[in-house]
């Protein structure tokens, strides 16, 4: 079966309204619901390494076993619900692999857990141990949207209030989730977009099961510091999945959703206020980034890809890049005063947009969580039969990213003549060439793509040093005009570029030397 919903956090200001109006959508049709359920896992976490979670609820009454495995995308996910049983008195609630047998989630859990039915039924072998709980009360309303349109579907409506408990920690669960029942999936987002216009709830990728994976890793390792918790939750980039014989079509749908799912799981774990976030904020940026690069490699096609949600993209981006920057030129202050120069904190021209509250803010925006819909939105589109759409999509990869690499090596080979600007322009046209080159990893020979990307990954380093420096230097050139110490670090930056200068100008020519990944 698969599940398609949403899960959107609520900001406290707004929980009342929220409450109030699911209650009178609701008209008295659902009396609160007592959720309470134990989820299980081996010790080494197996389940969710496979972004799956197996638990066991009482849901009123009734008792229900329920394997979760993530779908396509953020909205869909695929779950095998089977009846239960009530444990005895005084015994503790046990989950019975069996349950899952002849059912389409019995492959998930051979290939998992290594279970063997005909060997071990219950699945005890597996070493399945209750690692968390949770309990919950739902409010429910079931709501028609779109009536009388091609997207007219009824959604379920679920106000989750409760904690998440493992071992003596537990955290709140104060969220929103809007489930398609029946109709068109587009409801769901056409519901969200209207809940985050009025109230201001954001998009949360991270189901209960992943924030109870974490509360029990830290109830286990109280003493992790939690630069190392922040770490293991910042969410990397990875290829689209693709097969040599994908279509364009399927090829842009598989890039999208690698964006996609870059930028809502990091946005998401932000929204959480994280204690140390430097590397989810970074690898949020990466996304959005990605995004925009694989707009422009798609803009000169029709095929239906967002184009128009790049506005939220764009200003996402350039409202990260002061807090990126601060993140970067962090080491330049030290490195002044062991030069000789005045001690001077760097001169942020919005102090403000360096804080890691302004980032928390930005996932929490409107804006982050409207880009999010209009990318899913764009999933939903019905997939194109047209020439374009149904060719090869590797030759016209090929051909694109040739394109962009020939004019890269171009501007590359007068390095030396070119202006800091020109320069920055090749630094942000290279960057993108190597987005998309390791976006569409599957597509390249292993060995020329690692070897193509090592160079331009140093070339790039070497362009974003001299940037980075640039940038820098302007702050302390407007700054020289309320404080003199600030001309002096202005003029040291500048006399530092003729060496970043040399160094950019060599792993430019060594790139150009190295063969293209295809």
């Amino acid at each position: 079966m698969q599940e398609i919903e949403l899960k959107f956090q609520i900001p406290a200001l707004a929980l009342s309204a929220v409450q109030a109006e699911l209650t009178a959508l609701d008209g008295g049709h659902h009396a609160p619901l007592r959720l309470r359920a134990a989820y299980f896992d081996t010790p080494e976490r197996a389940l969710a390494h496979a972004n799956m979670a197996l638990r066991v609820r009482q849901e009123g009454r009734q008792w229900v076993q329920t394997l979760k495995a993530g779908g396509s995308n953020t909205m869909m996910r695929l779950e095998d619900n089977q009846p239960a049983k009530a444990p005895k008195a005084g015994q503790a609630v046990v989950a019975d692999l069996d349950r899952h047998h002849g059912t389409p989630a019995e492959a998930a859990l051979r290939a998992v857990l290594g279970w063997d039915p005909a060997q071990d039924p219950s699945g005890t072998a597996t070493g399945l141990i209750e690692l968390y709980r949770t309990d919950i009360t739902r409010h429910r309303a079931r709501v028609t949207v779109g009536a009388g349109t091609p997207y007219e579907g009824v959604v379920e409506l679920a106000l989750d209030l409760g904690h998440i408990h493992a071992g003596e920690l537990n955290v709140t669960v104060r969220e929103l989730e809007i489930e398609s029942i029946s109709g068109h999936p587009m409801a769901v987002i056409e519901a969200s977009r209207d809940w985050v216009r009025r109230h201001g709830v954001w998009l949360d990728t991270q189901t209960k099961a992943h924030r109870g994976d974490r509360l029990a890793r830290l109830a286990s390792r109280s003493d992790t510091p939690p630069s190392e918790v922040e770490a293991e939750h910042a969410t990397l980039a990875r290829p689209a999945r693709l097969q040599p014989d994908s279509t364009l079509d399927q090829a842009w749908r598989a890039a999208l959703e690698s964006c996609l799912e870059q930028i809502s799981a990091n946005m998401s774990e932000l929204g959480t206020a994280p204690a140390v976030l430097q590397q989810t904020g970074y690898q949020w940026r990466l996304g959005l980034r990605r995004l925009r690069a694989l707009a422009r490699l798609l803009k000169p096609t029709s095929l239906p890809f967002p184009h128009a949600a790049l506005a939220h993209a764009d200003a996402l981006y350039a409202q990260l890049g002061l807090w990126r920057d601060a993140q970067a030129l962090a080491w330049l202050p030290a490195k002044i005063v062991r030069k000789g120069g005045p001690d001077l904190l760097l001169p942020y021209p919005d102090m403000s947009a360096t804080h890691d509250e302004a980032v928390i803010a930005l996932a929490r925006s409107g804006a982050a969580t409207t880009l999010c819909l209009d990318l899913l939105a764009a999933l939903l589109h019905p997939p194109g039969d047209n020439a374009e759409s149904q060719q090869p999509y590797r030759p016209w990869l090929v051909q694109r990213l040739g394109q962009w690499r020939t004019r890269c090596r171009e501007a590359a080979r007068h390095a030396g003549k070119l202006s800091e600007v020109e320069l920055h322009t090749l630094r942000k046209r290279a960057k993108r060439l190597r987005l998309m080159a390791d976006l569409f990893a599957p597509a390249w020979k292993p060995k020329r793509y690692q070897a193509h990307g090592r160079a331009l990954k140093r070339a790039l380093d070497a362009m974003g040093h001299i940037q980075d420096e640039a940038v820098a230097e302007g702050w302390y050139a407007r700054a020289a005009a309320e404080d003199a110490r600030a001309r002096w670090v202005q003029d040291w930056l500048h006399g530092r570029r003729r060496k970043l200068r040399r160094q950019a100008n060599r792993a430019l020519r060594d790139w150009r030397s190295v063969k293209a990944p295809w």
